[in-house]
């Protein structure tokens, strides 16, 4: 029991940390927007968009079955 309130507790440190890092992340994307300083197409804008909801989702499944990871099994 107590190992698993510290294992909870870890992750709890950890996915506020790496949340954290990924909102910097998505403020320093969405500073890209500023047509004042950066010229940009439709296309990868949706480029660079479809490819965050790809990861975003790939994120996402890892949680929902976090035991398929694709190893060799009998």
């Amino acid at each position: 029991m107590a190992e698993n309130i510290e294992r909870h507790e870890k992750f709890r440190d950890a996915a506020v940390r790496r949340v954290r890092n990924v909102e910097t992340t998505l403020r320093r994307i969405r500073n890209l927007s500023n047509p004042n300083s950066y010229a940009y197409t439709e296309e990868e804008i949706e480029r660079i968009f479809s490819h965050l909801q790809t990861v975003l989702d790939s994120t996402r499944e890892s949680f929902i079955r976090p035991l398929d990871r694709g190893e060799f099994r009998f």
